[in-house]
């Protein structure tokens, strides 16, 4: 199916989807390897360190109205207030500093690191008349610990810079850099083939890189919603923006919707998405299908490796979370347990960091050594081949995984919250077990602690950097 095609066809659905939407509109209902993240853990989808780090930031939500798929009444009746209200301006941030030591599992001491970071985030909320507004979120990094020669690094960098409007209250839109809200589980979303960078296992220091395009919302009532989205990001031509349509609905006590995405040179992605609470669990799913991988995957052909995109059949993905509170000791919702589960048709059930084989590859590859002088490959590994070409994506790499998520808050103070989550790699049986304390008082100061265990045998893809313990000590404010 070719692009035209495939946007003919979600035109279609779309079609058919606001014709149902008229007919039912009326009805009621009663009414969620160091760089450039904190790069003080070495698990990024590149297989360098990234950020697993806490982050009590401004809640770009909370400044925008919610992002949950099912508009409320509430939220259009305050669009109207805003409209007459001034033109209001403001500026806020946080800073947050983070060291981390990091114990190699060789016993030479020389393997083990320290490194340090800074990260200073500074958000302008510009809201004019009539529901416009502007919100920008520049990230400021200042690696401590340089990354080459023992320089100082700074990286600046625009995270969402976008403008919110509407159409008489009917029709909002979003336009510019921003992170869409796409699919309901906590780690893994096989329906988001929007954004560009994937949710890390613990919220980490700083933001998430935002995508270009932009968004459309149309609400029907309580019961109805329609979200689009023209993706430009890497465009050149007009016929080269991805397009995504999503169709969401409330049936009875569920929450569900239907979605597609199209772009030029790719075969399209179907997915669906519900949330429901079942016998007392609040449970989220969702699934995407495709007649092709959108990802590249490492070939071995006769001892020769290449990348190549998988077609020609149907690729599923899905994620389901299971998640409940429990009172503990007269206090409300005070302990939370979430557990995630994420198939994917499209990874790796051998164990590819394991393969010592020296192979010879099909493409020359130029990376950089530590001093960042450019050095053209021919040969390697497997995990070499992957690395070098960033073809291993952090927790999508293989076909089965599991997660857990817990925490208590008021933890022995009212300001303490204890965390211990783990996820774990079902295919090379490898594992990440955290845990951690974060202190967070009433005039938004911060501090955290974080123990990090890489678990399983050596050369998986959780324990394919070498690493045994890290510990983290994280100290931020907000302002």
């Amino acid at each position: 199916m070719n692009i035209l095609s495939s946007r003919k066809f979600i035109n279609s659905i779309l079609f058919i989807i606001i014709a149902h939407t008229a007919v039912y509109a009326q009805e009621t209902i009663d009414p969620v390897r160091k760089y450039p993240s904190l790069i003080l853990s070495k698990s990024s989808m590149n297989g360098s360190r990234e950020a697993q780090a806490f982050s009590n930031g401004v809640d770009e939500n909370a400044l925008f109205s919610s992002q949950e798929i099912v508009a409320e009444t509430t939220g259009i009746v305050d669009a109207k207030i805003i409209e007459e209200e001034k033109k209001t301006v403001n500026f806020s941030g946080e800073v947050t500093a983070a060291s981390q030591y990091t114990l190699s599992r060789d016993k030479d001491a020389k393997d083990n690191s320290l490194a340090s970071l800074v990260y200073a985030n500074f958000f302008l909320d510009a809201r004019l008349k009539k529901g416009t507004k502007y919100f920008a979120n520049l990230e400021l990094l200042n690696n401590a610990s340089g990354s080459n020669n023992n320089d100082n690094d700074f990286l600046l960098s625009f995270r969402e810079s976008f403008i919110d409007f509407n159409i008489k209250n009917t029709a909002y839109f979003r336009t510019g850099k921003q992170v869409i809200q796409w699919g309901r589980c906590y780690l893994w979303n096989p329906s988001d083939v929007i954004n560009v960078e994937k949710k890390p296992f613990i919220k980490k220091i700083g933001y998430r890189e935002g995508t270009y395009g932009m968004k459309i919302h149309v609400p029907f009532g309580t019961k109805y919603n329609i979200y689009s989205f023209i993706d430009t990001k890497d465009a050149k031509d007009i016929d080269e923006p991805g397009l995504a349509f999503k169709y969401e609905f409330i049936l009875k006590k569920t929450e569900m919707a239907f979605s597609a995405w199209g772009k030029k040179g790719f075969k399209p992605v179907y997915a669906y998405d519900f949330s429901a609470r079942i016998s007392g669990i609040d449970t989220v799913g969702e699934a995407a299908f495709s007649r092709a991988d959108i990802a590249e995957r490492l070939k071995e052909e006769n001892g020769i490796l290449s990348k190549f995109r998988e077609g020609n059949k149907w690729i599923p993905r899905a994620s389901i979370n299971f998640g409940r509170q429990f009172d503990f000791m007269d206090i409300s919702d005070r302990i939370s347990v979430n557990m995630e589960f994420y198939y994917n048709r499209s990874g790796y059930k051998e164990n590819l960091f394991g393969d010592a084989q020296t192979y010879t590859f099909a493409q020359p590859v130029t990376v950089y050594d530590s001093s960042g002088v450019p050095v053209v490959k021919t040969s390697g590994t497997k995990k070499d081949f992957l690395l070098d070409n960033n073809l291993y994506q952090a927790n999508y790499h293989s076909r089965y995984y599991a997660a857990l998520f817990t925490s208590v808050r008021k933890f022995i103070i009212s300001d303490l919250t204890l965390t211990l989550n783990l996820i774990g790699n079902l295919n090379d049986k490898s594992s990440i077990l955290t845990t951690g304390v974060t202190y967070t008082d009433i005039n938004d100061f911060s501090l955290g602690f974080n123990v990090y265990s890489y678990l399983g045998h050596s050369n998986r893809e959780y324990t394919y950097l070498n690493d045994l313990l890290a510990a983290r000590v994280t100290i931020g404010v907000v302002f």
